[in-house]
């Protein structure tokens, strides 16, 4: 089903807040953007009849239909506006075009690098993706980031979304075919707390290697300590992870492979490619992150039980 105006308006002012929107959220949200009451109220019934979204006495949420609308209702304004040239040599992804191009601002992230038997790992990525060894041995990094107002650039802050992400990345490289070594990153498996984001990511063609699960997560800091939380949803289990940190700077830790911080810049910090392999069709496809430099530093870890790495695919071939 099509989406006029008003209709995709009512869903982006719904789709990046947690839970339901109260109903004076909403009519002051689309009263901002133009929209007179009467024409709010008759985009809201013609959602509830798509089953767009949901209400209750509290208010209304977009249902994950509703989601998947409102994305393809803004990549078809997107596509709309984009004023780049057709490129004889180029590859067109099949994606919607305001996906790839967001702007956010990381507020916490913390990396947890294991060192995985390349034997181990090798099964869980598509060809041609290999693991990339340092050290002799290759890497995953579980990486839990609290992100603030992402949102399509240029786009009002009505689309910002705050929220929490976990994924699991695995350090890979490919030859191309023009004999050159491409390095980058390979989530093996990625969570989230908020169903936009989900959606979001299981709508992305060519980052539809795993399911986007859906789990509670925390990040929460007192003082010089920063707690971890993550328990996923039913279904999607292997992901639970639970950590105390304490955020005074530290040295590498008893055991690292990692003498310096700056050893580890490049091999695990500075690596800005993320893969995509849709087998089927023969394609691979290249996400490149432009941010500037993390302000990074090795922490120490007080506790910390990683699900995944204890009893999952990894177990008994990974090391923290």
């Amino acid at each position: 089903m099509t989406l006029v105006a008003d209709e995709g308006a009512a869903l982006g002012a719904l789709a990046g807040d947690f839970g339901e929107t109260s109903r004076d959220a909403l009519a002051a949200r689309l009263q901002g953007a133009g929209i007179s009451p009467a024409r709010a109220a008759a985009a809201i019934e013609s959602l509830k009849r798509k089953k767009f979204i949901r209400g209750s006495a509290g208010g209304f949420a977009a249902t994950e239909a509703g989601l998947a609308a409102f994305l393809a209702f803004y990549g078809e304004i997107e596509r709309a506006l984009d004023p780049s040239p057709t490129i004889d040599t180029q590859s067109e992804c099949r994606s919607i075009p305001w996906l790839t191009s967001v702007k956010t601002s990381w507020i916490e992230a913390v990396s947890i690098n294991y060192a995985v038997e390349p034997d181990a790992l090798r099964p869980l990525l598509p060809k041609p993706l290999e693991p990339e060894l340092h050290k002799g041995i290759a890497w995953v990094q579980v990486l839990m980031s609290s992100l603030r107002d992402m949102r399509p650039r240029g786009a009002l802050s009505l689309f910002g979304v705050c929220f929490y992400q976990i994924s699991y990345r695995a350090a890979v490289r490919f030859t191309a075919r023009d004999g050159s070594v491409r390095r980058g990153s390979y989530f093996i498996r990625s969570d989230t707390n908020h169903e936009l984001m989900r959606s979001i990511g299981n709508a992305l063609r060519e980052f539809k290697f795993h399911r986007f699960g859906r789990a509670k997560m925390l990040m929460a800091r007192e003082r010089s300590k920063l707690v971890l939380g993550v328990d996923c949803e039913p279904g999607h289990e292997g992901g639970r992870l639970v950590g105390v940190l304490d955020l005074e700077t530290a040295p590498p830790p008893a055991g690292s492979r990692w003498a310096s911080l700056e050893e580890l810049q490049e091999p695990l910090v500075d690596c800005f490619d993320a893969f995509g392999v849709d087998s089927d069709a023969g394609w691979l496809y290249t996400l490149t992150i432009d941010r500037g430099p993390w302000n990074a530093r090795f922490i120490r870890s007080e506790e910390l039980y990683c699900e995944y790495f204890d009893t999952g695919p990894l177990a008994r071939a990974a090391t923290p």
